[in-house]
């Protein structure tokens, strides 16, 4: 069973996640649950809540939350079942602090994510030792099929090192375009953790698509 991938599900259709869910079961400990509100990107899923209503089948969900000011979406997480991480896009979050502090009351493992041009600098100093999960965009936020962007592993380099340089333990993922060849580019770069889409849901085979990911 992989530990370091966790299948991106980015969907409208309650059924389609269902069915994703169980495409993956046994495979994987967890999956990444994209919550998109139709004003960060020009694209809109279901919410937190409604994924009370899946069978996740014992896997860990993290909740990747593109919203404006993510932290209004926190209290509806909290009735998701084995809800592991919540990571929340910098970019329209008032307040990092904040946020991390009302995942973390909860008892969730708090993540920031930075779509694909936003700096490394834009997660405030003081709140990178708080972090358990950072994730770094190679597409830009809200759609799945867009293709991997080269100069996110610039990036993923950068916070690495920013991470080694301070001794800091946090899961680095890595969001967008994920294949066999990109995979290896990311994991050289520094990267833990990984969210594949499109390459997982399009493949006949899900099991021997996920042998290829090394």
């Amino acid at each position: 069973m992989r530990n370091d991938i966790f299948p991106s599900i980015l969907t409208d259709s309650l059924e389609l996640a269902q069915e994703q869910l169980n495409l993956v079961q046994g495979l994987v400990s967890g999956v990444q649950i994209d919550i998109i509100d139709g004003e960060f990107a020009d694209n809109i899923t279901f919410h937190p809540v409604d994924i009370t209503s899946l069978t996740t089948h014992n896997m860990s969900i993290d909740l990747h939350l593109q919203t404006i000011e993510p932290i209004d979406y926190v209290v509806e997480c909290e009735r998701v079942q084995n809800l592991r991480a919540i990571i929340g896009q910098v970019e329209r979050m008032s307040s990092q602090k904040d946020f991390i502090d009302h995942v973390a009351s909860c008892g969730w493992s708090a993540g920031l994510s930075l779509d694909l041009y936003t700096p490394v600098s834009a997660i405030e100093e003081d709140q990178w030792k708080r972090l358990q999960v950072i994730q770094v965009m190679t597409i830009h936020a809200g759609f799945q099929g867009q293709k991997f962007e080269l100069i996110a592993v610039q990036k993923i380099h950068e916070v690495r090192k920013h991470l080694d340089e301070r001794h800091l333990t946090c899961d680095l993922f890595v969001d967008g375009g994920i294949t066999p060849e990109t995979f290896r580019l990311c994991k050289d770069a520094g990267a833990t953790h990984y969210t594949p889409g499109h390459y997982l849901w399009a493949s006949q085979n899900i099991a021997e698509s996920l042998k290829k990911l090394v």
